[in-house]
């Protein structure tokens, strides 16, 4: 079985708030490389940090127009498409900031790549990506920033971001059941770990590596299950 990936950092392995420094590190031991060791699939993981939908539909068109053959795409995204740019909104915060990727296009462009993936031969799958701690991303994104004109633009409402987040996934699962797109529903499963904290980096937006142990799980029980549909 050979699964090609199409996605952001957590599809990546990227951790931040490391003693590196660096803005993030990549480490070995993401979600699917563990799955991988214990499943035994091939697989071509095209996942980029910072990546939104619009990037990704570009890149899968690439490769599918080269003559890029797999079984099962994963497609995964969300966090960097409903999130703006923190630092104009702190400079600007009355004026109309959008999202990186408005909800109607970001469920637009996902239901284009999804028809190309089935039009070359490829059964798509979409993961529902983590949710994201409120008050630790809040601080993140904060950080540098004028703290008050944020919240101000977020009419005072720090959970607002993972709200807006939670209103694409809500979106994305909605659409995958109704186009019959089989899907991993990684949020729920790690919301309902009774433990989801626990699982994430400082930021609230990356897993970390306990995160993506636990993910690595939801693969290794979810992909044999998974149904060819060419």
């Amino acid at each position: 079985m050979k699964i090609l990936v199409i996605g952001d950092s957590i599809l990546k392995g990227a951790v931040t708030g490391t003693a590196s420094g660096h803005l993030f590190d990549i480490i070995e031991d993401s979600s699917l490389n563990l799955a991988q060791k214990a499943l035994g699939f091939e697989m071509d993981n095209q996942s980029v940090f910072g990546n939104v939908i619009s990037k990704g539909q570009r890149k899968l068109n690439k490769m599918l127009e080269r003559g890029e053959a797999a079984d099962f795409c994963i497609v995964e995204f969300c966090g960097n498409d409903s999130d703006y740019d923190w630092a104009l909104v702190s400079e600007n915060p009355q004026e109309n900031h959008l999202q990186r990727t408005p909800p109607s296009d970001f469920i637009r462009i996902y239901s284009e790549m999804i028809k190309s993936l089935r039009e070359h031969k490829i059964t798509p799958v979409i993961m529902i990506s983590p949710a994201l701690v409120a008050d630790r991303w809040f601080n993140h994104i904060t950080k540098g920033h004028n703290a008050d004109n944020i919240l101000s633009f977020l009419g005072g409402d720090r959970e607002k971001p993972y709200k807006n987040q939670k209103e694409y996934d809500d979106a994305l699962l909605e659409f995958a059941k109704k186009n019959s797109v089989q899907y991993v529903n990684m949020r729920t499963a790690m919301e309902e770990s009774g433990h989801f904290e626990d699982l994430m980096c400082l930021d609230g937006i990356h897993p970390n590596e306990k995160g993506y142990k636990f993910m690595s799980e939801i693969w290794i029980k979810e992909l044999p299950e998974l149904k060819k549909e060419f």
